[in-house]
């Protein structure tokens, strides 16, 4: 149920509106806020509806969003809300599981990052998630201490060919390994095994520069793999991180249980056998 705030006057009632619907029924609402709308003022409206979603993962309520996004656009996710629990009943199980069998690589992977230049193993950053919330995502280090001392940068093209990467980092990430430790992240529920990869602020900002349905992505669960990573790969450049939103806007609008196994497949093929897609 899209709504249209176009005054400061309209704001209320829409607000309102959106929370009576969101506390009844299983409905996405997007609520569109031209810059010129002073939301100030409504800070507590908008936050009532965050906390109203906090509890409720059937409800999506997209505050967030650009004047410039049409009217009809809005992409829902495809799945059920009873898919979407068994999903989170799957990650939760199968990461638990994945966790103790691999245990015995976490270890290996931790002595050569460490015994390499003594630094951190592990690398931890923040990433945006579920209803556009920080969390901190891990992973193995796979690059030297100082990579952005200037600043984000992006993985030069081809990813483990970037000059940041040290002698342990490219072979774990050329195997994919540096990816592990967000089992952790799978098994709290910051993310899913399939979804749209989490991206940072500092990133999404410019995004949605570009194109503003973007958050319409904090409807779900961001990924450790996702459809886009197998058809797009690393993005180095603006046009592929826009590239890369196309196939994510795919996937959030079909998403099911055979769309995210075949996801899994693949991407099992292109780490075992180097399979492209």
């Amino acid at each position: 149920m899209p709504c249209t705030i176009t005054s400061n006057e309209s704001v209320i009632p829409l607000l309102q509106n959106a929370i009576e619907v969101a506390s009844q029924t299983d409905t996405y609402i997007s609520l569109r806020m031209p810059d010129a709308i002073n939301t100030d003022a409504y800070t507590k409206w908008v936050n009532k509806l965050k906390d109203g979603i906090s509890n409720n993962d059937e409800i999506i309520v997209t505050t967030h969003v650009s004047k410039y996004v049409p009217k009809d656009s809005f992409i829902p996710d495809g799945m059920s809300a009873f898919a979407r629990n068994v999903k989170r009943i799957g990650d939760f199980i199968l990461s638990l599981i994945a966790l103790v069998v691999f245990s015995p690589l976490f270890l290996i992977c931790y002595i050569a990052i460490r015994r390499e230049d003594g630094g951190s193993a592990i690398f931890k950053q923040e990433r945006i998630g579920r209803f556009g919330r920080p969390f901190y995502i891990y992973k193995f280090r796979s690059m030297c201490l100082d990579a952005e001392k200037f600043g984000p940068q992006l993985s030069h093209s081809g990813g483990d060919n970037d000059p940041r990467l040290t002698k342990t980092g490219r072979f774990i990430r050329a195997h994919h390994l540096d990816e592990l430790p967000q089992l952790y992240n799978v098994l709290r529920g910051d993310m899913a095994f399939i979804g749209p990869r989490p991206e940072r602020k500092f990133y999404i900002d410019q995004i949605l520069e570009h194109d503003a349905r973007y958050t319409y992505l904090y409807q779900i669960r961001p990924g450790v793999t996702s459809y886009a990573t197998l058809y797009n790969g690393y993005t180095d450049t603006m046009e592929k991180m826009l590239r890369r939103l196309e196939y994510d806007l795919y996937y959030l609008g079909h998403r099911s249980w055979l769309f995210d196994f075949k996801i899994l497949l693949n991407t099992f093929c292109s780490i075992v056998f180097g399979k492209k897609f």
